[in-house]
This record gives C-alpha cells, sequence and structure tokens, in this order.
C-alpha cells in the first residue's frame, strides 16, 4: 500500500520539475543580476597590397596590437583588431591581410565600395585625406550582456585617426589611446 502513493508522488514532482503534460513552466529562483558591460576599443586598419609592405605599415600594425591590447587588458577593456584590404578581390584582399598576422575581423573585396570601407571612410572619395590609405580608425563602444539571451551592442564612436606615415609615429610612442 504505501509502494502506490511514492510512485505518484514520484511521477508528478517528475512532471511539475519537466513541465511536461502539464504546462508548467519553471521558475527562476535565484535573484537576477544586473548587466554585464564591456567597454571595446576598436583599431581599424585601412590598406592595400601596395601601401601595407612598403611603407613599413606590417611591422607598425602588429606593434599596435600588441601595444593596444596591453592598454585596453590594463583598463578592463577589450581590444579588436579589425582588418579592412582594399584589393578589388575577395582572396587577394585575404592574401593581403594574411602579412599582418591575426585581425578579429576583416573586411575584403569591393575596393572603395567595400561596406566599411563606405563606414568608415565616407561615401565621397573625393575628401583626399579622410579617404588616404593606409589608415587606422580607433573606435570604442559599450557591449552589454544581461543574461544568455539578451546582448547589446552601443554604437561606434571614433576616438582617433592616424593616416599614412601618422600611424608609425604613434605606434612609435606606443599607441597611446586618446582621453
Amino acid at each position: 500500500m504505501l509502494r502506490l502513493p511514492l510512485q505518484i508522488a514520484f511521477v508528478t514532482a517528475t512532471l511539475l520539475t519537466t513541465g511536461v503534460t502539464t504546462g508548467v513552466t519553471p521558475v527562476r529562483t535565484t535573484p537576477a543580476t544586473s548587466p554585464t558591460v564591456t567597454r571595446e576599443i576598436i583599431a581599424v586598419y585601412f590598406g592595400t597590397e601596395g601601401t601595407d609592405a612598403q611603407s613599413g605599415m606590417i611591422a607598425a600594425v602588429r606593434n599596435m596590437r600588441t601595444a593596444l591590447q596591453h592598454q585596453a587588458g590594463a583598463n578592463g577593456q577589450r581590444f579588436i583588431l579589425r582588418g579592412v584590404s582594399l584589393e578589388p578581390g575577395v582572396d587577394d584582399g585575404i592574401r593581403d591581410l594574411a602579412l599582418f598576422g591575426v585581425f578579429d575581423e576583416i573586411s575584403v573585396g569591393g575596393n572603395w565600395t567595400n561596406a566599411a570601407v563606405v563606414t568608415y571612410l565616407g561615401p565621397d572619395m573625393s575628401n583626399g585625406e579622410r579617404a588616404a590609405i593606409p589608415q587606422v580608425v580607433l573606435l570604442e563602444r559599450q557591449v552589454s550582456l544581461e543574461g544568455p539571451k539578451s546582448l547589446s551592442v552601443g554604437p561606434e564612436r571614433e576616438i582617433g585617426r592616424y593616416i599614412g606615415r601618422q600611424i608609425s609615429s604613434w605606434v612609435d610612442r606606443g599607441a597611446p589611446l586618446p582621453r
């Protein structure tokens, strides 16, 4: 006689905890945690085969990565290095950027109509200085994680721009982040 009630209790508990056939949804019993907010520093490098090797940009970008990773880490920030090659073809752009080592993100193909080029250098290429390459654009943004299904990426804000020889000069000084 004791076996039957125990079996019924076990089945009922199993159904309630799994929500099977009862329509019961598990209820969160732990308190909500505050969102995790990360500030990110992003360096976007723009170049092409003709401007990279001849100008010393390969070493400069590698040294920039090291310097910015160190600074970002010391400030509790995350560093992201993006590479944009203005080579017209995708394969050529990938080969071009491979000379620099590892990028966190890349954008290749399309030459001057590449989406990253248009976004960061502008849609009007008649502005010679703003459209000059090689170039590094420094950005910052905040990313908030509010649980496993809620990610909020804030807008990017430009904090610096270095063109041509300015890049090597800035990197030689340790690539200091603008304040």
